[in-house]
């Protein structure tokens, strides 16, 4: 398959570019601002599909809007109908187009001329809300990016209004949805001819704000973001994809003693902590039993022997567990344990609890066993 993509160098194009890279049997014209028009028309007999992503936002004349997104289309499909092509075509408009400014002219005139194309031939518009994700240019004309990019690194943020409503959708799910009209020529959801991207996240700009400040300060920290939210996952992806690489990586804090080192790696907000235990030759650790507390144990390296015993009834059972195999051991609430590293090398356990230590209720009692 062939395929022409207009405006790939902007930020829904070099995402849909790399997408598309990834697939074989894929081969990608590109065009944009700096090329001739007649890249265009020396290409139209080989190509299979079109995504028309070109356009103008913030023009220096608003004649620009017209000429960039209203004038490339008609040449487009002029081109394509002169030559006698049946080649689909999807474009991308704005929600802007139901509104009466010059862009929004500009792309209704636009879907419009694309419209028409589409009574005898494929033609898909799609009307798109604001776009966050990767790659998208700070301080130009995505809030997101631009305080995804200041905050970290280090600049001011300005809200003239925290409690304004933006409808966002994902440059993921843009791209997902592209492709399987690519695949399969079916739109997830079309309204009036209309095509449109899900899902939409409604949120306020002081609750973005807000959220890629958190994000800022964990990257210091072993508390991480819940990403168990559908967008805060993807907010906390685009906050990243701005982030210097010289501050990706930061060393938590370990507690060492004569036994060997406890570090907490992750805490969350709702699910509780993973951490690490290294253990010298002999060293058993435990000894304690948990009424809600509850923790998974896995050895990563070493041979650990593992005893449970019933605080009331004294029912006991042994496990032996070593790296040859990762097994996922449960603690249960209520059974006292310990863990000696019965091997000839450190032990390291890899664990998750179930809730955040909290020394002043740590729900912790020591049983010998």
């Amino acid at each position: 398959m062939r395929v022409l993509i207009t405006g790939s160098h902007g930020f829904i194009g070099k995402n849909l570019v790399c997408r598309l890279n990834e697939i074989d049997d894929i081969e990608i014209v590109e065009f944009n601002k700096e090329d001739d028009f007649s890249k265009i028309k020396d290409e139209l007999l080989k190509l299979d599909f079109i995504f028309h992503l070109a356009g103008v936002n913030r023009p220096t004349d608003v004649k620009e809007f017209y000429t960039g997104n209203t004038s490339l289309t008609e040449d487009i499909i002029n081109e394509v109908e002169s030559q006698k092509l049946d080649i689909p075509i999807l474009i991308t408009s704005s929600i802007q187009a139901e509104l009466d400014n010059d862009y929004g002219k500009s792309k209704k005139e636009a879907e419009e001329i694309v419209s028409k194309y589409g009574e005898k031939h494929k033609a898909y518009i799609y009307r798109l809300h604001n776009v966050f994700g990767k790659w998208c240019k700070a301080n130009y004309n995505s809030v997101v990016a631009t305080f995804c990019y200041n905050i970290a690194n280090g600049l001011d943020i300005t809200i003239n209004d925290k409690d304004k409503t933006l409808n966002l959708i994902y440059i993921d799910d843009v791209i997902n949805e592209f492709l399987n009209v690519l695949e399969t020529g079916k739109p997830s959801c079309i309204k009036n001819g209309i095509c449109y991207v899900s899902p939409v996240y409604e949120k306020n700009l002081g609750y973005i704000a807000d959220k890629i400040k958190e994000f800022n300060v964990s990257m210091k920290s072993i508390i991480v973001p819940e990403t168990g939210d559908d967008f805060v996952k993807k907010l906390f992806s685009t906050y990243l994809s701005y982030v210097p690489l010289d501050d990706m990586v930061y060393i938590p804090h370990m507690n060492i003693d004569d036994r060997g080192s406890f570090t907490e790696l992750i805490r969350t907000k709702y699910d509780g902590q993973v951490s690490v235990s290294v253990s010298h030759k002999d060293i058993i650790r435990g000894n304690h039993y948990h009424h809600t507390k509850m923790e998974k144990f896995i050895v990563v390296q070493g041979m650990a022997k593992i005893t449970f015993k019933h605080v009331l009834t004294g029912e006991e059972k042994e496990y032996l567990v070593d790296d040859t195999e990762f097994k996922i051991v449960n603690i249960p609430v209520g059974y006292s344990h310990k863990i000696q590293n019965i091997g000839d090398k450190e032990m390291i356990l890899l664990i998750w609890c179930n809730e955040l230590f909290d020394k002043e209720k740590p729900d912790t009692y020591y049983r010998e066993i």
